[in-house]
């Protein structure tokens, strides 16, 4: 399970494991310790672990529903309930006037508690506030296991989730300073709270299949981008970084042997000791690879934006390797992006992109629009070294494709790639007019995950 979750466990690892569980014992906190240290590497999968450890070893596949989560003891997830005894008069005060998910907000609705919650920031409530949401998923199927997101939503609707962000956010607004952040963050934590929660539910109700639906969205190489979590974004942002600096410093784009060109006279003398003195096969200076022109056209609209925000921040890393990075974005218009990477962090420069930039006047992508603009504008900047990466999914909102534009460009570049972050399967439906663009790239691939993305790019970059 463990490797399910995109956890490598090599067998030394578990013979690793095994030697020291002989040598600490079987009590449960050691135990815990050294299952972690010895086949954890990564800190990114710490949560994970904790997850696993607490399904298998708490006995969680074996406990009734009503008991779920009250004997998780062990990890950063495992969360003390033994505050809420303490606090148990506030929440039943509290829970026993709360609406019913479609209260106008009186001072008994669970808006009022959830404003409260964030509020205080108190750990200790979180839960019997989620487990109230909770009983509202009463008809819950087999089914229901696939799409854990809309469940959430469904949770927090009932929970007048919504409701209560938008009175903190008036309220944040007239005290002014980060009080806004640090609401933001008890937030994210409520919300990893009611995920976990949830998960629990499941799999009490279901067991294996639904487990094995909760590691699939744990698996960070293999998961869609679309449906990364906020946290999950986050390390994503810190395995991009990584695979930029490995892709950066790749030896074969370093100096290589060379089969034509100078000869080389000292490495031809030292060869022809071989022959007996004779140079009967020259050896030449090695070359330095020439570095390309790259060009990085983004579409930023709703449904591809966070796939584009990682294209940018891999372009971002490996930019030493090219002669020129040029960054565009667009919706349905263009701007050019690349002053806002200059000298600055990836993170702050995303925030001037969208800050500064025009590239949306109705909200709805438009690629024809954006290849006529792209070569009316920069034209004659474009010339036979440089590689056009396009990110998109092809979904032209029913507009004119234009794709008289995008044969003009294919004549003026080295090659045109397109990465296209929706299944394959779904190219060409609806909207989408991919085939359509298709024959004016020499490569279109999917790249719907981190696992596609290290792939392709060790090939094209």
């Amino acid at each position: 399970m463990l490797r399910k979750a995109g956890i490598k466990v090599s067998v030394s690892e578990v013979n690793d494991c095994l030697k020291g569980l002989r040598l600490t014992g079987l009590s449960k906190p050691v135990f815990y310790q050294t299952l972690k240290s010895t086949l954890v590497k990564d800190h990114a999968f710490s949560r994970t672990f904790d997850k696993l450890f607490a399904i298998f070893f708490e006995r969680l596949l074996m406990l009734p529903e009503n008991e779920v989560g009250a004997h998780r003891g062990y990890g950063e997830i495992a969360r003390q309930r033994r505050e809420l005894k303490a606090t148990e008069n506030f929440a039943e005060n509290f829970f026993t006037h709360a609406g019913t998910g479609q209260g106008a907000g009186d001072s008994g609705s669970y808006k009022d508690v959830f404003v409260h919650l964030i509020r205080l920031g108190d750990h200790s409530l979180y839960r019997a506030y989620i487990d109230e949401g909770l009983k509202s998923l009463c008809d819950l199927q087999q089914e229901s296991i696939i799409d854990i997101d809309e469940l959430v939503r469904k949770v927090k609707v009932y929970l007048e989730w919504n409701m209560g962000i938008n009175q903190l956010e008036k309220e944040a607004e007239k005290a002014g300073g980060d009080l806004w952040w640090v609401w933001q963050a008890r937030l994210t934590e409520l919300e990893e709270e009611l995920r976990q929660a949830l998960e629990e539910k499941l799999i009490a109700r279901f067991g294996e299949k639904a487990l094995t639906v909760v590691l699939d969205r744990e698996n960070l190489n293999t998961l869609d981008f679309f449906l990364l979590s906020e946290n999950q974004v986050e390390e994503m942002h810190k395995k991009i970084s990584r695979l930029g600096h490995q892709l950066a410093s790749r030896a074969k784009f370093r100096k290589k042997a060379a089969k034509k060109g100078t000869v080389a006279l000292q490495r031809t003398i030292r060869k022809s000791m071989s022959t007996g003195g004779v140079p009967i096969k020259p050896a030449y200076r090695d070359t330095v690879p020439a570095r390309p022109e790259f060009w990085v056209l983004c579409d930023v609209s709703g449904s591809v934006k966070r796939f584009s925000e990682f294209m940018l921040q891999l372009m971002y890393s490996i930019q030493s390797r090219f002669l020129h990075v040029r960054s565009f974005v667009f919706v349905d218009t263009i701007a050019e992006a690349t002053a806002c990477f200059q000298n600055r962090e990836i993170n702050e420069a995303i925030k001037e992109m969208y800050n500064s930039l025009k590239f949306s006047k109705t909200g709805f992508s438009d690629y024809g629009q954006v290849f006529r603009e792209l070569y009316e504008n920069y034209s004659e900047q474009l010339n036979r070294k440089v590689t056009l990466l396009i990110i998109g999914d092809s979904r032209n909102n029913y507009r004119p494709h234009q794709s008289e534009y995008l044969q003009k460009l294919k004549d003026r570049v080295k090659t045109i790639i397109w990465l296209n972050p929706e299944p394959a399967e779904v190219w060409d439906s609806e909207d989408s007019i991919m085939k359509t663009y298709a024959p004016f790239c020499k490569r279109v691939l999917e790249c719907r995950n981190l696992e596609q993305l290290s792939r392709i790019a060790r090939k094209i970059l």
